[in-house]
């Protein structure tokens, strides 16, 4: 932060001075090292936590005379210590759900002509920015039918889009609380309930988790977490006097709109028309102050960002540039905002808003089921 409102005085003082140009360049060189020291201290290896599921992985596969065998991969992988510890709940989730419901008992495996032991594999690994925590087994996967037949009788989708679901749509389903197909209550992993705690554990450390399964093959859970809770790369925008960051993991594109290119749904939703894909707009003059001033669609600038495998368009006056922020706990009169995660401090002193993208699309109108649909 320091090291930002100097580079910023200087900036707009408009001073140009070899002598000053290699003292606020060595500043940020010093800041950086600085910042590899104390991010070093943050990391630990997800060894001690994958170790944990060795008995986890042996007490529960004995209670259902299941033979199952545990494999890590990647146990010297390092996660920021506050991630790993969020983690570690939905991870002994996952791991008894595979045992539970995924991998067979050794009579079915041998008839499915099978090995009659089940494999479990735990591996973490880097992926861009992000770790991914993978959680497969080699068991009779998902029953992609019993889940569509409970999602349709819960209506959780429209029944006219039923033909057009895809396998990964129709997998997120057991997100949803309380889902199950289970014939019988567990005291393993319980009737269903878990994989939406699971999903929201993820979600508080700025994570994404995603289902893959095949029938008969497995299934295969990963949770796509940040390296870490204290740093983020942002993109900065300015709505109205404001200034915002918007976290960069979850901006696909960034484009300028048309008036056109709007257009109003039945609901009073609007959408904007991106490549022949309809995208429903949160305008955030209105969602973050309530004091909207009518615009021109021309004048403003459009942020797409993924929630859940869905796009959102926010709507925003400028966008100002990315920077790496330094994550601060929020002010008391936002802590219960759903709409911000965290905030920053600019060059000037001024205090920027980080954005939370999951929370502004659960925020509007209540309505986040069917404004995912729409933007389906």
């Amino acid at each position: 932060v320091a090291e930002a409102m100097v580079t910023g005085w200087v900036k707009s003082k408009g001073i140009e001075d070899e002598v000053l140009d290699r003292a606020v360049h060595h500043l940020k060189r010093t800041t950086l090292n600085l910042q590899d020291v104390a991010m070093s201290v943050r990391m630990v290896p997800v060894n001690q936590t994958f170790k944990k599921m060795v008995r986890l992985v042996h007490d529960t596969s004995s209670r259902l005379n299941k033979k199952v065998r545990l494999s890590l991969l990647g146990e010297e992988t390092e996660v920021d210590k506050t991630v790993i510890e969020q983690i570690a709940d939905p991870l002994v989730h996952c791991v008894r759900n595979s045992i539970d419901h995924g991998l067979e008992t050794p009579e079915e495996r041998l008839k499915a002509g099978k090995e009659e032991q089940g494999t479990i594999t735990l591996e973490a690994k880097h992926e861009g920015g992000e770790v991914w925590i993978v959680i497969q087994d080699d068991g009779k996967g998902l029953n992609r039918e019993k889940i569509l037949d409970r999602a349709r009788e819960r209506g959780l989708f429209p029944p006219e889009k039923e033909h057009t679901l895809t396998d990964s749509e129709i997998f997120t389903f057991i997100f949803e609380p309380g889902f199950s197909t289970a014939e019988a209550i567990t005291d393993v992993s319980g009737r269903g309930v878990g994989m939406d705690v699971v999903k929201k554990n993820i979600e508080k450390v700025k994570g994404k988790i995603r289902i893959e399964s095949e029938a008969g093959v497995g299934t295969r859970v990963v949770f796509q977490i940040p390296l870490t809770l204290a740093i983020i790369d942002g993109m900065m925008i300015r709505v109205g006097t404001s200034k915002y960051t918007i976290p960069l993991l979850s901006i696909q594109e960034s484009i300028r709109i048309p008036a056109e290119a709007i257009t109003t749904g039945p609901d009073g939703l609007e959408m904007i028309d991106v490549r022949s894909n309809f995208i429903p707009i949160v305008r955030l003059d209105d969602l973050m102050t309530k004091n909207s001033i009518p615009k021109k669609a021309g004048d403003c600038v459009v942020v797409v960002v993924e929630v859940n495998n869905r796009s959102i368009a926010l709507l925003v006056d400028e966008i100002l540039g990315q920077q790496q922020t330094v994550i601060k706990a929020l002010p008391a009169i936002y802590k219960h905002s759903k709409n911000v995660s965290g905030c920053s401090i600019l060059a000037n002193g001024d205090v920027s808003l980080i954005l939370d993208v999951t929370g502004i699309a659960q925020s509007l109108n209540n309505d986040y089921e069917a404004l995912m649909s729409s933007a389906a």
